[in-house]
């Protein structure tokens, strides 16, 4: 069954942070001075997407625009991505130059300039330091569906690389009339789970935008007949826009699979009784692959009176052992503030897979949804 379109009526994003107790924690004596000459005090968490986040005593975690910073002092080791793809460890110190902070890194001082940062990681010793969490989920009703997602993401940081996990579970049920007015429901599921490590390379800029990528994923889709689908890969990437707003990347490699569907390219599962139509009732089979897969990845973000956000990632498997098959997926995000912490939501998601369609014509090719909304981050 495809996935319907479907209308958010609301969205909430809740971000949860793993802080470890006072005594181990990074305590919060950063001070960042904002072009007003105002200064706030904290812990430096990181800066991403144009915004520094910064753990405070008095607001809790709150976010800065980047270009609105003037100059840090902290006595942490962070590390600091630039334009040029250089990346370089060490601690800022107050800087009176302006568009300039100033870094101290293998014990020398190096200024470096404001708008040349896209990001900025603490390098902690504490496990909990190291580690960011945050969970979301969409409730969708309607007189004829019920949707329901949920989202979690978690990033584990550490000097050279970066641990990565997504996750993504989703199940919808649908209520309708056939032609002799008997009501029909159905169920769909559809889960992703991706583990990733990237590896940078070293440090000068003629290397620092590239990176070394090893993932293991777990996925199913009922609408395009997998029960289960496990794969492992590594592979190379590559930044080829690292700019302060703007964001390319690509990376690609070889994986292995192996998954429990409906059919393979040489097994075909026993044939589905008379009136199947969910997964549970047809016979499955187990299959072993091998694909390529090229991953890329585009974010563009614009902070102004409104802050805008876009992000759009895609995946493409090309089978080695199955030319028959097509396989990918894509993803699209996009977030447009209304008003202070409230945001007009987009996504959409679509995934193709024709290998579940070569022998039972009851399943589809592709599965996508598309939901739009108010969103409260808090």
């Amino acid at each position: 069954m495809r996935t319907p379109i479907s209308l958010t009526l609301l969205s909430v994003l809740i971000v949860v942070s793993l802080q470890p107790s006072e005594a181990m924690a990074h305590a919060k004596t950063d001070v960042i001075t904002v072009d007003n000459g105002d200064q706030l005090t904290g812990a430096i968490d990181s800066m991403t997407a144009g915004k520094l986040s910064l753990d405070t005593d008095y607001a809790g975690t709150i976010q800065i625009k980047w270009r609105d910073v003037h100059q840090i002092d902290s006595r942490y080791l962070y590390e600091v991505r630039l334009e040029d793809g250089e990346r370089i460890y060490g601690r800022f110190s107050p800087s009176e130059i302006a568009g300039n902070l100033i870094f101290y890194s293998g014990g020398r001082q190096r200024t470096v300039p404001t708008l040349d940062v896209v990001e900025i990681r603490s390098i902690e010793e504490q496990l909990a330091d190291q580690l960011d969490f945050s969970l979301s989920t969409t409730f969708i009703a309607d007189p004829n569906s019920l949707k329901l997602q949920l989202q979690t993401k978690a990033d584990y940081n550490v000097k050279g690389g970066r641990t990565g996990f997504d996750a993504r579970f989703e199940e919808i049920k649908t209520k309708s009339t056939d032609s002799e007015g008997n009501s029909i429901k159905e169920t769909t599921k559809n889960s992703k789970l991706t583990l990733y490590r990237e590896f940078w390379r070293d440090r000068g800029r003629a290397t620092g935008q590239s990176y070394r990528v090893l993932n293991a994923i777990y996925s199913s889709n009922e609408a395009l007949g997998v029960d289960h689908r496990g794969s492992i890969g590594v592979g190379v990437g590559r930044y080829f826009i690292q700019a302060l707003g703007h964001e390319l990347r690509m990376s690609a490699g070889i994986q292995g699979v192996r998954e429990t569907r409906v059919s393979c390219d040489e097994q075909v599962a026993p044939e589905e009784p008379e009136g199947a139509s969910t997964l549970g009732n047809l016979g499955l089979v187990t299959c072993n692959d091998a694909e390529l897969f090229v991953n890329l990845q585009w974010h563009l973000y614009r902070f102004s009176d409104r802050d805008m956000d876009i992000s759009l990632v895609g995946n493409a498997y090309p089978s080695l052992t199955d030319t028959k098959r097509v396989r990918g997926d894509l993803n699209l995000a996009l977030n447009w503030e209304l008003f202070d912490n409230f945001f007009w939501t987009i996504t959409a998601r679509t995934e193709i897979d024709t290998a579940g369609t070569q022998d039972n014509k009851l399943l589809n090719k592709s599965d996508y949804s598309i939901n739009t909304g108010v969103t409260w981050k808090y």
